[in-house]
């Protein structure tokens, strides 16, 4: 099946300026030309998320974990999922590095039933709403915290209060509607929200926290899924750690079970699907003279990279034997697996159509298969040096090796030895990726450049930060 969204832009099949047999044919709705999406959400701090976290992992699922972030609340402050984030940010991080997002639930999680005016404008204060983002940003790897949640549904339908979360640079903030007339357990939104500061969600999965006239109906669960999924839409669930029963034959995983696993299904936290809408819709494909490639064509847009930071997909009609170069370098096959993350490059061929998924910001070049020439030959030994945001100077030592094509090797620095993963090169062009561990932390570091002769200029980029530069000499 072929979703390309025609709500983005005008859709006109754009061929290279040379009438080359590539055209562009637009933007697909989700990443991958996935047929619907699966996004989660978790809320409050309480020591249950660590074991939620796990359970999600072992399915796949990927979420927007809701926290509170105020470590030493005073006494009259204190709620009850108030008192373990200390124990939660290394857990956290790890969330990260897996592909989760860490929101916003303020800091002190203020709540009242019912909320009024007055309440609201003295609780969403600077403190609780740009505070706690700065906590996260501070205690993580994590570039920006795209989602905010509102904490007890408090203050979601007031514009002012919207506003307030909106000039914090939140792009997405989630409700929790109606709860003591049970609305909150199905609102029943089954793809974005048009009101993105007030934003629902398709259904609560917990036993507790219910009115007091409902009952957890998992089979009823399960059905809406099934509707959402058929329809192509985005299903959208969420829960409260500490009102779950965890274990293979308990109503959450028994779902997580039923929605997990499947190849068209996009599993992304909501944060970045809803920074996605924005990219994809802002992002433009213009096509350039092909040079030597078979076609060319410059994808750009104007928006802020730390925040809209992921990749979109473009369908492309192109002849088999055809290879894809983004800014030179050759994007890898994805012929199988999961799509479950909202920032990684690759093509994946259905017939004669080609999917680039691609982060903006580049160019492509279509170019025959086998003519990409070969790297240099960059066995050896290269000392690296780069300079930190703060100013210090770090080195390193690239221990690299060839075989049959890849790159692979090692990476000693003062935190130790690293193996590269993920590596590989392309004409001069070379990429790899090393996982640096400590403190029971897990952070993907990623380094792409070029080389020319015994230099390596590379940029290093983790956790979605802003790159940094990296040189590199071949050691004698």
């Amino acid at each position: 099946m072929h979703r390309l969204l025609f709500g983005f832009f005008c859709f006109l099949p754009l061929a290279a300026a040379d009438g080359s047999p590539v055209r562009f044919l637009g933007k697909t709705k989700y990443l991958n030309n996935a047929h619907a999406v699966v996004t989660h959400t978790i809320d409050d701090s309480t020591k249950s998320v660590i074991q939620c976290i796990d359970t999600m992992d072992r399915y796949g699922i990927k979420a927007t974990i809701f926290v509170s972030t105020e470590e030493d609340p005073a006494p009259e402050d204190v709620f009850f999922t108030q008192l373990q984030m200390r124990e939660l940010w290394p857990r956290l991080r790890q969330a990260i590095n897996n592909g989760h997002e860490i929101g916003s639930h303020s800091r002190q999680h203020p709540c009242r039933k019912p909320d009024s005016e007055s309440f609201c404008s003295a609780a969403y204060t600077d403190y609780e709403i740009t505070g706690s983002r700065d906590d996260i940003l501070r205690m993580t790897n994590q570039p920006h915290v795209w989602s905010w949640c509102y904490p007890c549904g408090n203050c979601a339908n007031y514009e002012f209060i919207q506003k307030r979360i909106a000039a914090a640079g939140y792009i997405v903030a989630r409700n929790y509607p109606n709860e003591a007339t049970n609305g909150h357990m199905r609102p029943n939104v089954r793809t974005w929200d048009s009101n993105t500061m007030n934003a629902g969600y398709t259904q609560a999965v917990q036993h507790k926290g219910t009115a007091k006239n409902d009952t957890v109906d998992s089979a009823g669960n399960d059905a809406t899924f099934d509707e959402v999924y058929r329809d192509g839409g985005i299903y959208n669930f969420m829960s409260h750690p500490q009102w779950l029963d965890y274990g293979p034959n308990e109503f959450y995983e028994r779902h997580l079970a039923r929605i997990s696993g499947r190849k068209d299904v996009w599993y992304v936290p909501m944060g970045p699907l809803y920074a996605f809408r924005t990219l994809a819709g802002h992002t433009t494909v213009r096509a350039l003279d092909s040079g030597r490639a078979k076609a060319r064509f410059a994808v750009s847009n104007d928006l802020d990279g730390k925040i809209y930071n992921g990749s979109i997909t473009l369908a492309f009609a192109a002849p088999p034997d055809i290879e894809v170069l983004s800014g030179g370098r050759k994007l890898p096959s994805k012929e199988g697996g999961l799509t479950d993350r909202w920032n990684a490059e690759y093509v994946r061929r259905e017939g004669e159509r080609l999917y680039v998924t691609v982060r903006p910001l580049t160019t492509l070049e279509f170019v025959a298969a086998g003519t990409v020439p070969p790297g240099p030959d960059v066995t050896g030994n290269w000392k690296a040096t780069y300079t930190t945001r703060n100013g210090l100077k770090r080195e390193s030592t690239f221990a690299l090796k060839m075989e049959n094509g890849r790159l692979t090797g090692t990476i000693t620095s003062e935190r130790g030895r690293a193996p590269i993963t993920e590596g590989r090169i392309a004409g001069h062009e070379l990429a790899f990726t090393v996982v640096r561990k400590g403190n029971g932390d897990e952070v993907a570091v990623e380094y792409q450049g070029r080389v020319e002769g015994d230099g390596m200029n590379l940029r290093m980029r983790f956790g979605g930060h802003e790159a940094l530069d990296v040189t590199a000499r071949r050691a004698p």
